[in-house]
């Protein structure tokens, strides 16, 4: 893996903030100014035309270059004017990045349409499932040094194993999975779950574990994985009438309904925390969600 000397997911999910901010957030004048001057420099020398950015990051590189021309990002500095007129040219931006949200937030909403009857067809064809929940990460002091490519060719590894039924993945019948971004710390991330055939496996936090170790390997060890099988995890749930992972019964329709919500937390957009956790950028042709029956 060839680390990354800056933080390029934590500079475009600032960057993106940044531009969100100006126009539809409350920041005052000081504070976008102070921002640029901050995030500017490391962000265009990190700027990478292949890739595909957000309509805000967008707006950002052209209303900038149209502001600076030709000067070299170190010579530039962000004064009262030259942040003024960035400003007014983000505004002309504003009805796009609007459209833009839309089309991610409708595309969500197909997603979770596409995703829910698949789910409904799996249980009534199995008496039990078992569904297995983890978020894949990268480990918070390395994160910083993870790349958008590092992050596809590590999903695409997984992938693979998954398909190849690897190890872990013997007789998981279906899965699906959602690329994010972080917007504190700009983390890449990934939701993924698996559900099993509950007459095969039963031992949902062992499962999980082995996924962890799997991501782990596929990462050289800069990955880990966050189980939202655990017993505490899943005592919580129960206690509010939520539990939707583990082992799902097809007579038990409260069972049934909640592996249904938490199989569609993948899709949704809103977060529990109220962050923007959209991939802020990618790869060309590079898909954030997708599902897969395998048997």
């Amino acid at each position: 893996m060839i680390y990354s000397p800056v933080n390029q997911s934590q500079l475009i999910s600032n960057v993106d903030r940044l531009v969100r901010d100006v126009l539809f957030g409350t920041i005052s004048f000081q504070q976008i100014k102070s921002q640029l001057n901050e995030l500017y420099y490391s962000f265009m020398i990190s700027f990478d035309p292949e890739l595909k950015y957000l309509k805000p990051i967008q707006a950002f590189i052209e209303s900038t270059n149209t502001i600076v021309g030709d000067a070299y990002p170190y010579n530039v500095f962000w004064d009262n004017e030259k942040t003024v007129q960035l400003i007014q040219l983000l505004s002309n931006y504003k009805k796009t990045i609007k459209q833009d949200y839309n089309a991610w937030r409708y595309q969500s909403n197909q997603n979770s349409k596409s995703l829910e009857p698949n789910i409904r067809n799996l249980i009534s064809n199995h008496s039990r499932l078992l569904f297995v929940r983890v978020d894949l990460k990268y480990i918070q002091e390395i994160s910083n040094h993870i790349t958008i490519h590092d992050f596809k060719f590590h999903m695409k590894k997984l992938r693979d194993a998954i398909h190849n039924g690897d190890t872990c993945f013997t007789h998981l019948l279906m899965y699906a999975w959602s690329l994010e971004q972080g917007e504190e710390n700009g983390g890449f991330h990934c939701h993924l779950l698996l559900i099993f055939d509950g007459s095969k496996h039963y031992k949902d936090i062992y499962l999980a574990d082995q996924v962890g170790q799997k991501w782990q390997a596929i990462t050289e060890g800069v990955g880990y994985c966050f189980i939202l099988n655990t017993k505490e995890y899943k005592e919580g749930l129960a206690r509010y009438g939520k539990l939707g992972i583990g082992m799902i019964h097809r007579n038990n329709m409260q069972e049934v309904e909640n592996a249904v919500e938490a199989a569609l937390y993948l899709t949704r957009p809103d977060k529990r925390d109220g962050s923007y956790q959209r991939l802020k950028v990618s790869v060309p042709n590079m898909n954030t969600f997708g599902q897969s029956m395998l048997k």
